[in-house]
């Protein structure tokens, strides 16, 4: 460590002096400051970007799903409290006329005696057993007691068995226990065991079987195991008999509002985010106003800071080649023809989605009237230009390919480009999410470090020097006041 001496001999503030000139000398690693931070506000910038495409392409993956950009609806007529229909996505636009004569039932054995005294929380099977065996078997399971189970006991293991099938009852006032297949049809119960037989008169001879449910669908009688099943994608719940003389009609059609919802909700989304990146490459950029250093800071004030680092960090992406190509990207694949698998070409002014003028930068407009018109008349067109996918490309899209698929192949490809250049997540939509430690930028950053590091080493360096020749200098005057009061007392 360096000695330093004030200028008790020469009267100078050393101190000062030696800021002043480290002032100049500081100038190069202020500039390799500047340009790490220009560095950082990039990177950000690219993150934001990043986070934005990253949250619309969880979207698109949202109205992609056949429940938002196919989605039916099944409208139940007639006899409409015998059973209710959910139509999926798997469903076309139908009718189905359905009676129902028969509902489905489970199988059911009820014990042909009782233990009438038995108490079900404390009476012991060793109360009421005196039988060899130490297992039942009902259903595909073998339940294994001991003489310490209760009959509330057994009834909870019958219970919580997976293999049983089986839900058990047991009725203390009667003694009877009973079990009821969990599932619905005409299906066994087998049962097996002395205590079973001997003690509760469970025998499988004894199960009454229960009974498939028998509809006609447009004409056609069919029997069903249970009271829910599906029928051409229609889900149906059977909740009673069809009334002499009447019918049900289920009609499956476009749910047209969900569709007109889901695509309003696409291009907002959109809207945003190409707006967002319009922004980012169109920010005025403020080259005057650098990076401040820490000694500009003090001399401001903490408004002043923050105004001035506002110009400081605006533009920071104005003509970005990544996010420029992402915008033309998303606009061509917005604009150009979809084809169909019949050939036909389709594209979204035909339904009423048009984009502004030539300043509002691909901003897209929705007629609904004109849509909503589209989605009843040609459903199959509207869905297919929004949800079609070209499987044989996953990076590129095709003119095969439907605007959400194109969108998400355009956002990966971008999303990519950001990664390899900025360390950025392709998959996160938190602004504070990490970068990567491998890419263009981080590489950047990190020479900038070790340059600053050096500079710094090579700045104290400096620093030391200049204390050294100052203290240098104050010890020859030291001395040379000494000898000078020496010489002056000796001639006094």
């Amino acid at each position: 460590m360096t000695l330093r001496i004030g200028g008790l001999a020469s009267g100078m503030d050393i101190d000062s002096m030696v800021k002043k000139l480290m002032t100049t000398e500081n100038i190069p690693l202020n500039k390799l400051n500047q340009q790490k931070q220009l560095t950082e506000w990039k990177r950000d910038g690219y993150r934001q970007v990043s986070t934005k495409l990253v949250s619309f392409n969880e979207k698109l993956t949202n109205y992609s799903l056949s429940s938002a950009i196919d989605s039916k609806k099944a409208t139940v007529t007639g006899a409409s409290n015998v059973l209710t229909a959910t139509a999926t996505g798997a469903s076309a636009n139908s009718v189905l006329n359905v009676k129902v004569t028969n509902l489905a039932s489970a199988s059911n054995v009820v014990s042909s005696g009782g233990t009438v005294s038995a108490t079900p929380g404390s009476t012991k099977l060793s109360d009421i057993y005196t039988g060899a065996e130490t297992s039942i078997i009902v259903g595909s399971d073998t339940i294994s007691f001991t003489s310490d189970d209760t009959i509330d006991s057994l009834v909870s293991k019958i219970n919580r068995s997976t293999k049983t099938g089986v839900t058990a009852v047991y009725d203390a006032s009667s003694g009877k226990i009973s079990l009821t297949n969990k599932e619905t049809g005409n299906k066994d119960i087998t049962l097996s065991g002395e205590l079973l037989e001997q003690n509760f008169g469970l025998k499988s001879t004894n199960v009454v079987k229960g009974k498939n449910a028998v509809v006609e669908i447009n004409g056609l009688t069919t029997e069903q195991t249970s009271n829910r099943f599906t029928v051409n994608g229609v889900e149906i719940s059977l909740n009673g008999i069809t009334p002499t003389g009447q019918s049900t009609q289920i009609e499956v059609s476009q749910d047209v509002d969900t569709l007109v919802n889901t695509i309003k909700s696409f291009v907002e989304a959109y809207n945003d985010t190409l707006s967002t990146l319009n922004q980012k490459t169109s920010e005025e950029r403020y080259r005057k106003f650098l990076p401040l250093t820490t000694d500009q800071k003090k001399d401001m004030s903490d408004d002043e800071v923050k105004l001035w680092e506002s110009k400081a960090q605006s533009g920071m992406l104005k003509n970005d080649s990544i996010v420029d190509k992402t915008i033309s990207d998303m606009r061509s694949a917005i604009i150009s023809d979809v084809v169909l698998p019949n050939g036909e070409k389709v594209n979204l002014a035909q339904f009423g989605i048009t984009t502004g003028g030539y300043s509002e930068k691909g901003k897209l407009y929705v007629d609904e009237k004109k849509l909503r018109t589209a989605l009843e008349t040609t459903p199959e067109k509207v869905t297919a230009l929004f949800g079609q996918v070209d499987t044989s490309s996953t990076k590129n899209y095709t003119s095969t390919d439907g605007i959400f698929s194109r969108l998400k192949k355009t956002d990966q490809v971008a999303l990519q480009s950001l990664a390899d250049k900025a360390g950025t997540s392709k998959i996160s939509s938190d602004l504070s999410a990490a970068f990567q430690p491998k890419s263009e930028m981080g590489d950047q950053l990190t020479a900038y470090e070790k340059r600053i590091d050096a500079l710094q080493d090579r700045l104290t360096m400096i620093e030391n020097r200049y204390y050294q020749q100052f203290t240098a200098m104050e010890t020859a005057m030291n001395k040379y006041n000494s000898t000078s009061s020496s010489l002056s007392s000796m001639f006094s």
